[in-house]
């Protein structure tokens, strides 16, 4: 599983890479670290909306969701989500089939167990531009948007930097974005990308014990900042 992301591309560079812009520019800020156990907002492009970049909580709530988002990740942790899960829960699997999302982020954060030590890397893109992550996203009563990541189980470069559990984010290239959000793509086509996806050019980068210290005291008040402006 995968709880720390990074989105720190500056707006323009996002709008470049992905030709289409931001909803809320205002709302929008670089963060080297996103920390799904805060509340926090993600970056995202919907099946409603494919042709504006959106803001979602993370953290896939019900449809009309009506309660808190601590309330819901306190008895059920859905930052990553499972195509079996996507599969078998009612509510997560008509999300899965009508409410899909590609999540911007220039990387995330893996951790390796290694003779009884934790380490952490940084995945990113050896170009060093953004990228897409799979996700599916629901509207919560007040209209905000919800998502999570879509997880499979990680490759053999990815095996490399997280042994912690044997998952990972689904990355989708930019020549199968418009497939994810069409709401006319077979499941059959859906579970394809999820199971045999794309490879890009992927780099891992050590992290210290102290950068996550840092920045995460830095974002912890940021974060709850702009939960909230997604509707």
């Amino acid at each position: 599983m995968i709880y720390k992301l990074s989105n720190d591309a500056g707006k323009e560079m996002i709008e470049e890479e992905f030709g289409i812009p931001f909803r809320y520019p205002n709302l929008f800020k670089p963060n080297p670290i996103v920390n799904g156990f805060n509340e926090t907002n993600l970056c995202v492009v919907t099946t409603e909306n494919p042709t504006e970049i959106s803001l979602a909580i993370w953290g896939l709530m019900p449809q009309n969701f009506k309660e808190d988002w601590h309330t819901f990740q306190d008895n059920a942790n859905t930052l990553n989500v499972k195509l079996e899960e996507l599969e078998s829960i009612p509510w997560m699997q008509e999300s899965f089939e009508q409410r899909r999302c590609l999540i911007i982020v220039t990387g995330f954060y893996t951790h390796l167990l290694e003779n009884g030590n934790t380490c952490s890397y940084y995945i990113y893109q050896a170009s060093g531009k953004p990228f897409y992550l799979a996700g599916t996203y629901n509207i919560l009563n007040d209209g905000f948007l919800c998502t999570a990541l879509t997880v499979n189980k990680t490759d053999a470069f990815l095996s490399s930097y997280h042994n912690i559990s044997n998952l990972a984010p689904v990355i989708i290239p930019k020549n199968q974005a418009s497939s994810w959000l069409n709401k006319n793509t077979a499941i059959d086509d859906l579970e394809d990308i999820i199971e045999r996806p794309k490879k890009l050019n992927l780099e891992a980068k050590r992290m210290s014990n102290e950068f996550f210290l840092k920045n995460l005291t830095a974002n912890t008040q940021t974060d709850a900042l702009f939960v909230g402006f997604t509707h």
